[in-house]
């Protein structure tokens, strides 16, 4: 009876185990450079690690972006970290539609094609971060959706 109850109990420790190992929040990480939107979440994830995926780290301050512009390659991904105290949204010019980007448009969020536009197309919280990976040379304005005042320039070589 002794070795049944011992098997049953390990059997439930086990399931609960897994469980709580599979239902933990885990950033996700490019895994073949096709993706251009990687969702990074600053009080997740170290901020070394969004460094090492992003070749550009772009902060929002209670000043707007900086650095601007930047200039980056063809491929490149630019991680945009929130380090205010409210909430940002870096989008592609023009506001509000955001289509200066080769086929971004902010419609576009909430379809199955918002992975590959230059939009977030979700509020990026203080401590986090949004990245995307830029496939179209040229200079790309951006703003941050929320207060469009503030702005920037990235080009892509």
């Amino acid at each position: 009876m002794s070795r049944n109850v011992s098997i049953t109990l390990l059997v439930i420790i086990l399931i609960v185990g897994g469980y709580f190992l599979l239902t933990g929040e885990k950033a996700i990480a490019p895994s073949d450079g096709v993706s251009n939107t990687m969702p990074v979440s600053g009080s997740d994830v170290p901020e070394a690690v969004v460094e090492k995926v992003a070749d550009v780290v772009i902060t929002y301050s209670a000043s707007g972006y900086s650095p601007t512009p930047v200039t980056i390659k063809v491929g490149d991904t630019v991680a945009f970290k929130n380090e205010s105290a409210i909430d940002m949204r870096p989008a592609s010019a023009m506001h509000p539609t955001h289509t200066v980007y080769p086929g971004s448009d902010i419609q576009k969020c909430g379809t199955a094609e918002e992975k590959g536009i230059f939009d977030s197309c979700r509020d990026i919280k203080p401590l986090d971060s949004w990245s995307f990976t830029f496939t179209e040379k040229g200079s790309w304005n951006y703003h941050d959706h929320l207060t469009s005042k503030y702005f920037g320039k990235i080009i892509v070589e």
